[in-house]
């Protein structure tokens, strides 16, 4: 991986990270400002109207208590599918390796946008390449399942531009890949 990929997927990261812990659009357009020029636009294009209706959409995607139709934590995803279970544990141990500890005690680690800044973090520190793969494999191969899913159920343009740019950051992500 080329430093400018590499910083390129760092910036990629975080944007996404605070697309998916914020629905504060001055916050995410933050994050965007790193971006290259052509997903900059994209992100700000996306972005453009009602800020309650950002959050609307978060909510019920992530967060609804009828049912979420994408919940944000990888343990939702496990076989045991319980929330602070084996990948929370997995990703606080990851954090705390790195000197990170979580704001709050009861936050999921699990939560894809806090392992998505923990990996930009990884790339902008110039983690090794075989703990880039090993944190990759761990916590962001199920990115793909959860990107799916937000494709499959946004209705507002900014969270389908987070599906599609989630699925290329785990495939860009990939050994091998640029």
């Amino acid at each position: 991986m080329s430093t400018g990929s590499r910083e390129q997927l760092a910036a990629r990261c975080a944007f996404l990270a605070r697309g998916f812990l914020s629905t504060d659009p001055e916050a995410v357009r933050q994050a965007a400002t790193l971006l290259a020029a052509q997903e900059r636009q994209a992100a700000e294009n996306a972005l453009a109207g009602d800020a309650a209706e950002l959050e609307k959409e978060y909510v019920r995607l992530f967060l609804s208590p009828s049912g979420a139709p994408c919940p944000p934590w990888q343990s939702a995803y496990s076989e045991e599918g319980t929330l602070m279970g084996e990948p929370h544990a997995s990703a606080l141990e990851w954090y705390r390796s790195k000197g990170v500890e979580p704001v709050r005690e009861s936050e999921p680690a699990d939560h894809a946008g806090m392992l998505l800044a923990f990996y930009a973090h990884l790339l902008e520190s110039q983690a090794p390449p075989e703990e880039l793969a090993a944190f990759r494999q761990q916590h962001l191969m199920w990115l793909r399942q959860l990107s799916e899913l937000v494709g499959e159920h946004a209705r507002h343009p900014f969270y389908r531009l987070v599906a599609e740019m989630t699925r290329r950051v785990v495939d860009d992500s990939l050994p091998g890949s640029g």
